[in-house]
């Protein structure tokens, strides 16, 4: 019976998942290596375009913060500046004119102090007074050079109101070099939108753009909460300030996004500047022409599966109707024929099978033909034992007719002669029980012992049992009488002894017929189940015939053996399958 087939091993959606990996895979890993290559790729120039923005805008800041630097060194070598500072009496009013003088010549500039021993002076932003204490915080720095302090939020007075802002300063200390005698710290105060302006340019591709100093402390931010932060707990603060390769891009992670970080070491007072982007914004345009591409696979995808069903429906279909055909010669129409109108493969074995079909049904009919031959003959041959029982009566009637004259001995071979008539010409019984087939065989030793005037013995040793068991009938006959000859005309004047034993297990029995004879021939036993007339001693009945019987009727496991010894008699055994007793015994 054909098997229904499971929906997962049907050969249409093998066809269809096949193809669509075949599609998927190759579509992935391609999307995969174009998206890391370009992104590679992009992400060297992107770093080598925003290193060279960044060292840029480096440069325009530290061309701002030099040349203040270099105002200071102008205001501090005024001889004028210096003359009034070291007059014995100060006098405030031309130190305020002098720095209004500074001051004026500046726009970048939102104030000038000075920081004296016996006072301080400002110009410019109107601060709410902080005590700084600016000797203390270039007391360690450079004799003399200028140090730039961190930006702080400081409150200014503007009108009546106050407003916070960021400055971040450079202070120098005051000295004549003549007669190198300091005078206090000279303080320039920028605001810090001044650092804002230079890189907000950087910024316009939604990037993060800051300044830090060298202790990353933030000097310079768009968005003002964050100046005054450290980002010394930033993934990337560690790598920045160890690396030596400044062009090198930094990939972090925040509890957010990925996020990519460039920066330049300013030349004038070792800032950095600063910039971070998010690898989205940074690969927006490749992510987007990846995913077009892969909404354009997967409709590709989309259509070739398609194509596929398609594809698979019209290939397979003509297998299915043959297989629905097939299932209904299987349920024993042979009339059916398949019917593929297709110019491949298909029709070729659809006409194949339509001649399998025909040569089965020719095979059929044939064996049918056979089959009522066989059962004719079978009927002849019933028919026939019209005389085999006319020649049974017949020598009942001499039978009685020797009792009668008191011929006892020619009446007891006749009445074993007509017993074994009635077995063999049973045509109808191929297995018969094994007492019957023992019973066979007094008869025909009755007949024997006439004929050789009783110069064998014969013992029957089977449990009972093993009588009721169905054998082929006439195999132990022939055994028999091939010990009967062989050994009355090699053994005399000894007396044959004749055992007949069975042995019973669960799936086997074992029948052995031993004699005491002078054994066979090893030549003789070589031939025996080969050829038949190489035995010439031997019954016409032949071991042979007995051994294809078995076979043909039990199997090739089952048979004869021989195991014989020149002088020490002969022991055939024959093997038989179990068999379970039954009312009639026809094959």
């Amino acid at each position: 019976m054909i098997k229904k087939i499971k929906f997962h091993k049907r050969l249409r959606f093998q066809l269809i998942l096949i193809g669509f990996l075949l599609i998927l895979i190759p579509l992935v890993v391609i999307s995969l290596l174009i998206s890391q290559t370009f992104k590679s790729f992009f992400t060297d120039k992107y770093s080598t375009v925003a290193y060279q923005s960044l060292s840029e805008t480096g440069e325009k800041i530290d061309y701002l913060l030099n040349d203040v630097e270099r105002y200071s060194t102008t205001i501090l070598s005024n001889q004028t500046f210096l003359s009034t500072l070291s007059s014995d009496e100060v006098n405030g009013r031309a130190i305020n004119d002098l720095l209004r003088s500074f001051f004026a010549a500046r726009n970048d500039i939102d104030g000038i102090s000075l920081h004296l021993k016996n006072g301080n002076y400002s110009i410019g932003t109107n601060k709410i007074l902080q005590d700084t204490n600016f000797d203390a915080l270039i007391i360690e720095k450079v004799y003399g050079k200028p140090f730039w302090l961190p930006t702080e939020k400081i409150n200014i007075r503007i009108l009546s109101g106050i407003f916070p802002r960021y400055y971040f300063s450079v202070a120098r200390r005051i000295i004549d070099y003549n007669s190198l005698e300091e005078y206090g710290t000279l303080v320039i105060d920028i605001e810090e939108v001044l650092l804002e302006q230079a890189y907000n340019n950087l910024s316009s591709d939604g990037s993060e753009v800051f300044i830090t100093d060298s202790n990353g402390l933030i000097l310079s931010h768009p968005n003002k909460d964050r100046i005054g932060v450290r980002i010394n707990q930033t993934p990337y603060y560690q790598t920045m300030f160890t690396s030596e390769n400044i062009k090198k891009a930094i990939y972090f992670e925040t509890d957010f996004e990925e996020r990519v970080a460039f920066y330049d070491q300013l030349a004038t007072n070792d800032w950095y500047l600063i910039k971070t982007i998010s690898t989205d914004t940074l690969f927006f345009e490749i992510n987007q022409t990846f995913n077009y591409f892969l909404i354009g696979g997967v409709f590709y995808g989309f259509l070739l599966i398609l194509f596929l069903f398609s594809f698979s429906i019209r290939y397979t279909e003509p297998i299915l109707k043959i297989v629905d055909d097939l299932k209904m010669v299987e349920q024993g129409d042979l009339t059916v024929r398949t019917k593929v109108s297709s110019e491949n493969e298909m029709s070729y074995l659809s006409e194949s099978i339509n001649n399998m079909i025909g040569e089965i049904e020719i095979l059929i009919d044939r064996l049918l033909k056979e089959e009522r031959l066989k059962r004719e003959v079978e009927l002849e041959a019933l028919h026939a034992q019209i005389n085999p029982h006319f020649l049974y009566n017949t020598l009942n009637t001499i039978r009685w007719m020797a009792k009668i004259q008191g011929a006892e001995s020619v009446s007891n071979a006749i009445v074993a002669l007509v017993k074994l008539l009635r077995i063999s010409i049973n045509i109808g019984s191929d297995f018969i029980p094994l007492s019957e087939e023992l019973e066979y065989i007094k008869n025909y030793i009755v007949i024997q012992k006439l004929r050789f005037n009783e110069d064998f013995t014969i013992t029957i040793e089977c449990g009972e049992s093993d009588l009721e068991l169905p054998i082929p009938k006439l195999i132990l006959q022939p055994i028999i009488e091939n010990a009967i000859l062989y050994g009355v005309e090699f053994s005399s004047p000894l007396i044959i002894k004749i055992v007949v034993s069975s042995n019973l297990d669960s799936k086997d029995l074992l029948i052995e017929v031993i004699d005491n004879g002078p054994g066979i021939e090893k030549e003789i036993v070589e031939h025996i189940f080969k050829d038949e007339n190489d035995s010439q001693k031997l019954s016409k009945a032949g071991l042979n015939n007995v051994n294809q019987r078995i076979k043909l009727f039990c199997g090739d496991r089952y048979g004869l053996s021989v195991k014989t010894e020149i002088e020490n008699g002969t022991i055939v055994s024959v093997l038989l399958p179990v068999k379970e007793p039954q009312g009639e015994n026809n094959v």
